[in-house]
């Protein structure tokens, strides 16, 4: 396991896995590809958004969208594993690593019907060394009703 931060070196990779994550999701957010197949992205990988990508064995198995908003405060914005890689804690393996590279305080939001996505986070979160942990409703602009964890994390000495 190998994660990456996106460059201009692998954004076309990045940004493949990202027309992937929001077919996926597109039951839930209604979302219809346009004439040419491809879906609107509703993340830019520009500051203060970073991107990163999970490569396994030099093969890209995942995708992440971090907005970083000021000193140590991080949102996942968006968050992929192929299906092929899943079931292996691969994802769980990438959000402790974003986790140690970034610590400080996170948050974390699923969209309603979300549900294995709000079980992958809790149990992603509760695996991982944290404190003030919050969970509830939230009323999102963008999205609106949505499920929120709020956290935060240490870098662990390893």
């Amino acid at each position: 396991m190998n994660i990456k931060e996106v460059s201009a070196n692998n954004l076309a990779t990045y940004l493949n896995l990202a027309q992937c994550y929001e077919a996926e999701f597109s039951v839930l957010t209604k979302k219809k590809p346009d004439k040419d197949g491809l879906f609107m992205l509703d993340t830019e990988i520009a500051p203060p958004t970073k991107g990163y990508i999970i490569y396994v064995d030099n093969v890209p198995a995942g995708i992440a969208a971090i907005g970083c908003q000021g000193d140590s405060n991080y949102e996942v914005y968006e968050f992929y594993i192929v299906p092929y890689f899943r079931n292996e804690k691969l994802g769980t393996q990438f959000a402790h690593g974003i986790w140690q590279m970034l610590p400080g305080h996170w948050v974390v939001k699923q969209i309603q019907g979300a549900n294995h996505a709000i079980k992958f986070w809790q149990s992603c979160i509760k695996s991982y060394p944290h404190k003030n942990y919050q969970e509830g409703p939230y009323q999102d602009e963008y999205w609106g009703q949505v499920n929120k964890q709020s956290f935060v994390t240490t870098k662990i000495a390893r």
